[in-house]
């Protein structure tokens, strides 16, 4: 897909068929604003190969791909580009190591780099210069999913204004990780399990303020979410988010200091099980949070309407959550978010997102947007990556 697009502020509408690259526009927002993709795992997925039919490395010649944007805000704008390029023969090792498949072989063949303002940076350095909620159908995982992707989510929301926990998560998980081979070491009888107080104190550390933060926000999205879903619902249906943690319980309602003690009294506790299994079976890389609608768990009892707003709901909040932190508006990206909505519903979304400074909505069924709106915003139809103005202003 290779194009060029000025968002105005307000709602924008891009429809087309299915495959004509509706999703890839917002995705390619979404890694300016992340470094990466909400998609896939592998930035060879990224890249548009010139042969891919051929079971060879040779698939890799000549390839490159640009994602840039240019962020316009009051105080002046913000260039950011990402490249990802195959490193030629000169940069590839002379012997190259066995690989167990050709997909391993291609990420270690790909190069990322990242701009800001002409200047390489570090992805923790781009996150955050791009203010940006994405819902995509994917995102109905939230509900469906691992507790993995719910902590991936959480996560990513508050290191996307606070760098402190960013740092803080980047340093537990490298703790938990050399505290695993520790106990591996321990059970092979290489090391003595004394060793491993100082990789305690580490994870009680950082893992009660990981712990803490996630639930304070968790608590804060919940009332959010509570106020968006009764915007979107015309059932007033009480949506609530609940954060668990082995930990403690009701970790709201304890401050840091306890909670950094209770995961080190965790920590001693689980010891003898996490020797014979090797890994560290406690702390908030177990955690999870959970949305209930009517105090019923959405994953269990919702339909997929229900489920489909329910999380809408937190995507919402999540946009006032960052308004409220960074003191801007995020750009809202919608992807195919009004398909399996009644008209009813349909049109409540609409009456919330076009309230938004600056937001996109993709739609195979440009049938379904009422013409009040479609005389109102800017609407563009994309075919086969190529993307034209409707006519509306």
């Amino acid at each position: 897909m290779d194009a060029e697009l000025f968002l105005k502020p307000g709602l924008t509408i891009i429809h087309g068929d299915n495959g004509n690259g509706k999703s890839n526009l917002l995705e390619a927002i979404y890694i300016l604003a992340w470094g990466k993709s909400q998609r896939t795992g592998n930035d060879k997925d990224l890249i548009m190969f010139a042969n891919q039919e051929q079971d060879s490395p040779d698939i890799f010649n000549g390839v490159h791909t640009k994602v840039a944007a240019s962020i316009e805000r009051i105080d002046g704008s913000t260039n950011v580009q990402i490249d990802l390029l195959k490193l030629d023969s000169k940069q590839e090792p002379k012997q190259r190591p066995y690989y167990s498949n050709l997909t391993e072989l291609s990420q270690k063949l790909i190069k990322k780099n990242f701009r800001v303002n002409g200047v390489n940076r570090r992805i923790s350095d781009l996150i955050g210069e791009i203010n940006a909620v994405l819902f995509t159908a994917q995102d109905l995982e939230l509900v469906y999913g691992t507790p993995k992707l719910r902590r991936r989510y959480i996560d990513m929301l508050i290191s996307q204004h606070n760098r402190e926990y960013l740092k803080t998560l980047q340093r537990y998980q490298r703790s938990v990780i050399q505290r695993n081979h520790l106990l591996r070491s321990i059970k092979r009888g290489s090391s003595k399990t004394p060793e491993l107080k100082p990789w305690d104190e580490h994870i009680a550390n950082d893992g009660g303020y990981i712990i803490y933060t996630r639930s304070m926000i968790i608590g804060k999205l919940s009332k959010l979410c509570l106020d968006q879903h009764n915007l979107l619902s015309p059932q007033n249906e009480k949506l609530n988010l609940i954060y668990s943690t082995q930990v403690v319980e009701k970790a709201s309602e304890h401050d840091k200091t306890f909670i950094t003690q209770a995961l080190q009294e965790k920590l001693s506790t689980c010891l003898d099980n996490d020797l014979t299994k090797g890994f560290t079976s406690v702390g908030p890389h177990r955690d999870d949070f959970q949305l209930t609608i009517n105090d019923f768990d959405s994953a269990r009892f919702a339909s997929r309407g229900q489920t489909r707003l329910a999380v809408l709901s937190l995507k919402l909040a999540e946009a006032q959550y960052l308004s409220e932190e960074r003191g801007e508006n995020p750009l809202l990206l919608l992807d195919d978010v009004l398909s399996e909505l009644d008209p009813v519903r349909r049109n409540l979304v609409l009456n919330v997102v076009s309230k938004y400074e600056q937001s996109v909505i993709t739609t195979s069924e440009i049938e379904n947007i009422p013409e009040d709106y479609k005389s109102k915003v800017r609407t563009y139809q994309i075919c086969k990556g190529k993307i034209k103005l409707d006519g509306n202003i």
